[in-house]
């Protein structure tokens, strides 16, 4: 026989041992519950969300993320039984998730070492690394320590300045994380970084955008979190800061990347077909600045609050359907009207005198068709029923509709996702100040702005399952508000976050007047984990913009990151 076949068979037959081996001790071992939260941005999601396209999960939904390690446990052991239905690097992929999250599927650590007081520690290896970990099965005892490095060189170019900015950016956070008696948990993160280069070629990380000790001195922290967890099966609770994800698609229209993470209690109950998520939050307002000649500079930061409560219906393992609602208000202390989980937001906005403001959530998600998932959210921030059809700016509206296609899931292992995104004028903002959907001036759901349209594609191809490559292009068009040439508003159309309607504005907001603003975006991203833990990414994106005022600009931008998990 041929030597390379007897290669690719042998490699086919260590391939089936392993997953016997997955499936035996899946079915043999009793997981131990792992209260904390899988972060926001952990590749997990995207597998389980190309699982529930395909019709392998029961009781999916990707609408709020982050989810628990042990929810994360049980929809991977879902999927062990349906192995023979994935795609070879999706088989792999599914043994690596295995690995990470084994004290979650099996409850135990047999793939997992340690730096200190570990033996044999190896750093090319595929186990799951740590700097340290314990774990007691009989006092359900356990944690976990991990550090994170990563190294960034960024390389940024515009055709207005016609100057090519490069930086490099070092960075290094430490977790821990730990579970107490099957119920209890806690996470913490932090870390620093500095800046080596022009700081305008980092203009692309939102994260050192709103950094307040990267404005003021140069080297940032990272962003510190850390919460208390306790898990009850059906009902959890969460105290603490960490990033929320509220949405379908790429461009969440209800919480984003976009913004600062803010501190929240958080609680989820479920039953059968019933779900209800709530929390309360603490936002930063808008900052003013004094100066005084014995205590020098003063900053004051409006006190700010948001709510979120909704309830959805899984009718079916392929449809979902959900209502909620946000409330944002500030310059008081907490209202414990909107502390309530259990009470409509504009009813107790009315009963408060209609000082603040509400907005209404829908959210559609259905796979019905094997390989394809159509989701829909529609956000609603104000709408006078009488003038619904017409151009009055309280009608405010965010249409959010797309899909993600593995129709060809068995022939080639591509995901293709399409999104579009339609913003009114005037949504996220407010005629009081202290009310616009933002988060120390940043807007909490992504990048959009009031008054535009987004159309989205992008390919995920998988050559392995430790190598991703993604292509994305977005036709972003904005109506900008037209301004004087001070910058201050000449006509106000509803394009600015920042900007609520006010007494003098035009009663009809037609969407996209003002300035029209166009940007073309193309980017490309590539992922490789050559070992467990160990990642090399790459990314270069073209933007080309014409901006109000006859401005065109072209925009080149490419980064590579080394990044480490011990």
């Amino acid at each position: 026989m041929n030597k390379k076949y007897l290669i690719k068979d042998r490699k086919s037959k260590n391939l089936r041992i392993l997953l016997f081996l997955i499936l035996f001790f899946g079915f043999c071992k009793t997981n131990i519950a792992q209260t904390e939260y899988v972060l926001s941005d952990n590749s997990v999601y995207s597998f389980l969300e190309r699982m529930e396209s395909l019709q392998l999960l029961e009781r999916y939904n990707s609408l709020e993320i982050p989810k628990t390690r042990g929810d994360i446990g049980n929809y991977l052991k879902q999927l062990i039984p349906t192995i023979d239905e994935l795609d070879r690097s999706d088989k792999k992929l599914l043994v690596d998730y295995i690995v990470e999250f084994e004290n979650e599927v099996h409850g135990t650590v047999k793939h997992s070492i340690k730096l200190i007081d570990g033996d044999n520690f190896d750093f090319l290896s595929d186990e799951q690394k740590y700097l340290y970990f314990i774990t007691d099965k009989e006092k359900n005892i356990s944690l976990f320590f991990n550090s994170t490095g990563q190294i960034q060189n960024i390389l940024d170019r515009n055709s207005i300045t016609s100057i090519s900015n490069s930086a490099s950016i070092l960075q290094l956070q430490f977790q821990i994380r730990g579970s107490f008696f099957d119920k209890f948990g806690f996470f913490y993160r932090g870390g620093n970084g500095t800046v080596f280069g022009e700081r305008a070629a980092t203009r692309s990380r939102q994260d050192l955008n709103y950094n307040f000790k990267y404005s003021n001195f140069g080297t940032f922290d990272i962003t510190t979190a850390g919460y208390l967890t306790a898990d009850f099966d059906y009902v959890k609770f969460k105290f603490g800061r960490d990033r929320i994800n509220i949405g379908y698609g790429p461009e969440k229209i209800v919480l984003g990347n976009n913004a600062p993470i803010f501190d929240n209690l958080s609680l989820r109950m479920h039953y059968k077909s019933v779900e209800v998520s709530y929390f309360h939050g603490k936002l930063l307002g808008q900052t003013t600045t004094a100066f005084d000649s014995i205590q020098g500079e003063i900053k004051t930061i409006t006190d700010k609050y948001i709510g979120y409560h909704r309830i959805g219906f899984n009718f079916s393992d392929d449809f979902n359907i959900g209502a909620g609602e946000i409330i944002i208000y500030g310059d008081r202390g907490i209202d414990l009207n909107y502390v309530n989980p259990f009470i409509l937001y504009k009813t107790a906005q009315n009963n408060n005198k209609d000082r603040d403001n509400s907005m209404v959530i829908i959210d559609i998600n259905n796979k019905s068709i094997k390989g394809l998932k159509f989701y829909s959210t529609i956000l609603m921030d104000d709408i006078e029923l009488s003038k619904i059809g017409s151009p009055y700016w309280g009608n405010q509206f965010i249409i959010s509709a797309g899909f993600v296609s593995n129709l060809l899931y068995k022939k080639i292992p591509l995901d293709i996702q399409f999104q579009y995104v339609r913003i009114d004028p005037y949504v996220y903002t407010n005629r009081i100040r202290k009310n616009k959907f933002t988060n120390d001036e940043f807007g909490l759901a992504s990048f959009m702005e009031p008054n535009s349209e987004l159309f989205l594609t992008q390919l995920n191809y998988r050559f392995t399952n430790r190598l991703l490559l993604t292509g994305m292009f977005t036709y972003y068009i904005h109506g900008a508000n037209l301004l004087n040439p001070d910058g201050s508003v000449k006509e106000n159309v509803g394009g600015d976050i920042l900007v609520g309607h006010r007494q003098n504005d035009n009663f009809d907001a037609k969407f996209l007047a003002g300035d029209r603003e166009y940007t073309r975006k193309f980017s490309l991203s590539m992922s490789y984990e050559p070992f467990n833990n160990y990642f090399i990414k790459g990314f270069v994106s073209y933007s080309n913009q014409s901006l109000q005022n006859f401005v065109h600009n072209k925009i080149l931008e490419a980064y590579l990151i080394i990044l480490f998990l011990l």
